[in-house]
């Protein structure tokens, strides 16, 4: 086994031991289940309302977490073992991202195509692609901004005031990608998760070096 492989592994097992995820994913389908007896019976607001919400619903989820993401970390020198191994230290912050995402987004993607026929979506299956394309950029901006706000002191109001604003384009396009012309949403979705990926590692790994130094 190489020592990604290994690495991913015991950052899988964490985040399935520590059950964050399972708070992040009863939180996405308590919302959506709950939110029609909100919204009424008129099946063409619930259609329109339907991925938007369950979208809002998977950053919150996704923002629950983002407190404490590297506490561990830092409590039990994880990230001072993981700098004295040959991995590249933006390649374990990818590492770690793919782990959080397996441990707690796979799950809202695979709730997400129940809740979509549930809502009435025009078009379910791209839907859930959107949900498949989009996750992956929001898990790894929370990742970078975790790591930025590490070791601050209830650092959880900034975080969501600087999370805001990076996730609106998949709040923007995600919910369209579930409407009667998904292509372009699906595309910018992708164009969204692809930029996240080139430029959050670096992040992450630059602010953790600095707070270690």
């Amino acid at each position: 086994m190489s020592a990604a492989s290994a690495a991913f592994l015991r950052e899988w097992r964490l985040k399935a031991r520590g059950g964050g995820w399972a708070a992040a994913v009863g939180l996405f389908a308590v919302a959506g289940g709950l939110a029609p007896l909100a919204l009424g019976r008129d099946p063409e607001f619930l259609a329109a309302a339907g991925p938007a919400i369950l979208w809002l619903s998977a950053i919150l989820s996704l923002l629950i977490g983002l407190d404490g993401l590297y506490e561990e970390d830092f409590r039990t020198g994880g990230l001072a073992i993981y700098r004295l191994s040959p991995l590249p230290f933006p390649l374990v912050m990818l590492i770690k991202t793919a782990a959080a995402w397996c441990a707690t987004c796979l799950p809202l993607v695979l709730i997400a195509p129940v809740l979509l026929i549930a809502f009435g979506a025009e078009d379910p299956v791209s839907g859930t692609l959107g949900f498949l394309l989009g996750t992956p950029g929001l898990a790894l901006l929370a990742a970078a901004l975790g790591a930025l706000c590490a070791g601050m002191r209830r650092g959880t109001a900034l975080i969501v005031f600087l999370a805001l604003p990076l996730l609106t384009p998949a709040l923007v396009f995600g919910p369209a990608s579930a409407g009667a012309s998904p292509l372009v949403p699906l595309l910018i979705l992708g164009a969204f998760s692809l930029q996240a990926l080139a430029l959050s590692p670096f992040i992450a790994s630059a602010a953790l070096k600095a707070q270690m130094a």
